[in-house]
């Protein structure tokens, strides 16, 4: 009877671990909307939605791709729009990286540039605008440097009112780029540099098709294994015990 009280109680626990694992739903979106210039996926935008009023955003460039900076005033470098909150909603900026060295808060770079958080505004440009959210960068460098080339920009976005979740983001802004219309989540200034020099302009972000119904996260996958082990360990236990009674 114990033994089928353990293995009850690892089964539960196992299913619980798993639920609550699955419970964070995540979104990639990939830099493959441009207009001239650009070649290839520039990048991608991992969205994890918690089930609460924070999403955090995972945005990592490809190799020879950077955001493009301006000296002086801060320079759209990643905008969005949230239409789930309805207007004139603001929210927080929680910038986790990049940092500058000593781990100092706040979003410095090592370089000298400045990452914050942009509020309901006119953000974004050329074909990509009116986003009403951004990250911007101010490039106090000198001589300048560029942040990208597989580098990490990370940070939460907090609503104090609204609960916040994927669907929050919307569908997009629908985009007609030769002759192909596009229903545009995030925007970015990008620079991408090649042997023939560097291009730059705005890139826009869409969702990545994933199968229906998804799959499983790796974390979850993790505890299902374990837990599916620990089963196993026990029957072939209670076999050699019943083998030897």
């Amino acid at each position: 009877m114990m033994n089928k009280n353990l293995l009850a109680a690892v089964v539960a626990g196992t299913l619980l671990l798993a639920a609550n694992a699955a419970s964070a739903a995540v979104q990639v979106y990939d830099f493959t909307v441009y207009q001239a210039g650009f070649s290839g996926n520039l990048g991608s935008v991992t969205v994890t939605d918690h089930g609460s009023n924070t999403l955090d955003f995972d945005v990592v460039l490809a190799n020879n791709v950077y955001f493009q900076l301006t000296s002086g005033n801060p320079h759209d470098a990643f905008w969005f729009d949230l239409p789930g909150l309805g207007a004139n909603t603001s929210v927080s900026f929680n910038i986790s990286a990049p940092n500058a060295p000593g781990g100092a808060s706040g979003g410095d770079y090592p370089t000298g540039g400045l990452f914050t958080g942009g509020n309901y505004g006119n953000y974004g440009q050329g074909f990509l605008s009116n986003y009403d959210y951004a990250m911007r960068v101010e490039d106090k460098s000198n001589p300048k440097q560029y942040y990208g080339d597989g580098d990490h920009l990370t940070f939460s976005v907090t609503s104090d009112t609204t609960p916040l979740s994927i669907a929050s983001l919307g569908t997009g802004q629908s985009e007609t780029v030769g002759g192909h219309t596009y229903n545009v989540v995030f925007g970015a200034d990008l620079r991408q540099c090649g042997s023939q020099g560097c291009d730059t302009g705005p890139v826009g972000a869409i969702a990545r098709m994933v199968p229906p119904g998804g799959v499983p996260e790796p974390t979850t996958w993790a505890l299902m294994i374990m837990g599916f082990g620990s089963i196993g360990a026990m029957l072939r236990r209670r076999r050699s015990s019943l083998a030897h009674a």
